[in-house]
């Protein structure tokens, strides 16, 4: 999971704000909310400002930086609204920043040095005619941001509010609350994987490249419900939903059944793949998103305790392949690697359609 920083905006440290927070802690993410207002809460947009301002801004973004202390540098900044100027200030000049989240605003990047971190993603979110947003110069300044790196995503929602992710605060509106919090989570998901070592030998890259794959899928599927999971986009027939069952699938047929020669698993053991072979496909519809996704979880590290229990990547399966020969440790994990990077494309591009999210 990954390490995320949250700072609040003008109104200071909200209970929806803490909801907020309370929402990524429950999909496993270590969220810290740090409070730069000591305290202190405002029942209107105005008054927190007027706040900010006889504080000072640079105090507000020096308490951002002190509260980051001791947090690992592969951190996830976000910030609502003024929370923005310490989130955006972190993830520009600290080094080993995982990502941004920019809810309600965005400064521009000559305000903290001029470049953007090449390699670190960032998401900027707000609505549409939110005259806070737009006419005071943050969406040109999220628009450049996004036109300087590949790793940037400007999503604007319709409506005029401004703090409408705030379940605490009048502005809120659900609808787009909702769709932001599916974006983040995809978002945090991506950021969770880890690179493969560079200097790694051929056993360890290839479980590294392989988990990088599996985490990508994964990342795919945070923050749907059932309904998307299932959401077919013509003239193509794939799922999300069914993509994860049928990784499930692969993984222990493949690592479990073939490789180890343990036997089949429920639900599989009871299917008749040659009179439905579309039946993984077909039933993932009916499950859970959570239970799709901690089958394929289970799956996955009983492959990979598979392959660390083995001798060497050039042992040899118990059961053969349908012409008879056997193959080797090295053999099943490249094809998992290719199988599962197949589908994380096809993936990638349905959680597109499903609401815009992108990114590998």
């Amino acid at each position: 999971m990954t390490d995320v920083i949250v700072f609040h905006h003008a109104q200071g440290l909200t209970d929806g704000v803490r909801q907020f927070a309370d929402q990524l802690r429950g999909v496993g993410h270590r969220v810290t909310v740090p409070d730069l207002y000591e305290g202190e809460t405002f029942g209107t947009l105005a008054d927190g400002v007027a706040y900010a301002e006889r504080t000072g801004f640079g105090t507000i973004i020096e308490r951002g930086r002190a509260a980051a202390e001791g947090l690992p540098n592969e951190i996830v900044y976000a910030g609502f609204s003024l929370g923005v100027l310490p989130a955006q200030m972190l993830a520009q000049t600290r080094p080993g920043a995982k990502g941004a989240l920019l809810f309600h605003s965005c400064l521009p990047v000559a305000e903290f040095g001029g470049t953007w971190p090449r390699d670190t993603p960032v998401q900027v979110h707000a609505m549409d005619a939110d005259q806070l947003f737009v006419a005071e110069g943050d969406l040109d300044a999220a628009r450049e941001l996004v036109a300087m790196t590949y790793a940037a995503e400007l999503f604007l929602y319709p409506g005029d509010k401004h703090l409408f992710a705030d379940p605490s605060l009048p502005d809120y509106d659900e609808a787009a609350a909702k769709l932001l919090m599916q974006r983040v989570l995809g978002f945090l998901g991506r950021t969770a994987r880890f690179d493969p070592d560079p200097m790694g030998g051929e056993r360890e890259l290839l479980g590294q490249y392989l988990d990088f794959q599996r985490q990508t899928v994964l990342a795919k599927t945070d923050g749907l419900n059932r309904e998307q999971m299932a959401r077919r986009h013509e003239p193509s027939a794939l799922t999300l939903a069914g993509l994860l069952y049928h990784l499930a699938l692969v993984e222990e047929s493949w690592l479990e059944v073939r490789f180890l020669g343990l036997p089949v698993r429920e639900p599989w053991a009871g299917v008749d793949f040659d009179a439905d072979p579309e039946w993984e496909f077909r039933t993932s519809a009916e499950l859970e998103p959570e239970r799709l996704r901690q089958r394929y979880r289970e799956a996955c590290e009983r492959s990979r305790q598979a392959a660390v229990q083995a001798d060497g990547l050039d042992q040899l399966s118990v059961r053969p392949l349908r012409d008879g020969r056997r193959f080797t440790l090295r053999w099943v994990l490249l094809h998992l690697l290719e199988e599962t990077a197949r589908h994380a494309g096809h993936a990638d591009m349905l959680r597109e359609a499903i609401d815009g999210t992108v990114g590998e």
